[in-house]
């Protein structure tokens, strides 16, 4: 997802910091913002209940105009509050991690034969954003929840696609100023009618679908500890 760098130092700091990303925010009810579905109240009933989760993000993104895209696989994990990691299973930098505890910086390492370099770097960095500026909370719970309630735009909710053998509901944000959205104009989260947890996610912009995530092996409460955090 992170921009190849110039440099060798560079591209092992890239590679490492790839998906990582700025501070997870903390969800807190908006003064004015969109009147949440069923689905999402849901789904924010069941957050409040877990205090850690992990899961693969098999994703494929573009950038605007479709000439440029790239696929990946990750392993996401989020503690609550301020502990995220995310790690490359497939695609550019296998192997490359990517560690956040909180604050203004992000830790690292890339994948292959510069593993052994590490780095820190500002969550801010151009270097540290995906191919479309996409930061690490995106895909964070909190940061889902509280984009689609804050978000100017509307909300709606229909029946979604069975995804890995579960029925979703596909909670639809059209968002009222695209450019405000890094020109993202549709935002689709396909909850799980069982767990209630997000199954996939689609972006928009006009017709073109510019990025689709699917979240697999969703894990909550496993009781992730320091030592998984390291990186």
């Amino acid at each position: 997802m992170e921009k190849l760098l110039s440099c060798q130092v560079r591209t092992g700091a890239a590679v490492a910091f790839a998906l990582l990303f700025a501070a997870a925010a903390t969800l807190s009810a908006p003064a004015a913002g969109n009147k949440p579905t069923p689905a999402l109240e849901e789904f924010q009933k069941t957050f409040a209940g877990i205090k850690d989760y992990q899961f693969q993000i098999v994703t494929h993104e573009t950038t605007d105009d479709g000439k440029h895209a790239e696929d990946r696989v990750y392993l996401f994990r989020y503690r609550k509050p301020s502990d995220a990691q995310i790690m490359v299973q497939q695609g550019r930098d296998k192997g490359g991690a990517a560690t956040w505890h909180g604050g203004d910086t992000v830790s690292g390492h890339h994948g292959g034969f510069l593993s052994g370099i590490h780095l820190t770097k500002s969550i801010h960095d151009r270097d540290t954003t995906s191919l479309r500026g996409d930061i690490l909370t995106s895909d964070a719970y909190d940061t889902e929840l509280q984009h689609f309630a804050e978000t100017a735009g509307t909300l709606a909710e229909a029946a979604g696609p069975t995804i890995d053998g579960q029925a979703t509901t596909a909670v639809t944000l059209a968002v009222s100023d695209p450019k405000a959205n890094a020109n993202v104009s549709k935002d689709v989260l396909f909850l799980s009618n069982s767990s209630h947890l997000p199954l996939g996610r689609d972006q928009y912009v006009g017709s073109l679908l510019v990025k689709t995530e699917k979240f697999k092996e969703i894990k909550t409460n496993i009781g992730l500890k320091d030592s998984d955090f390291q990186g």
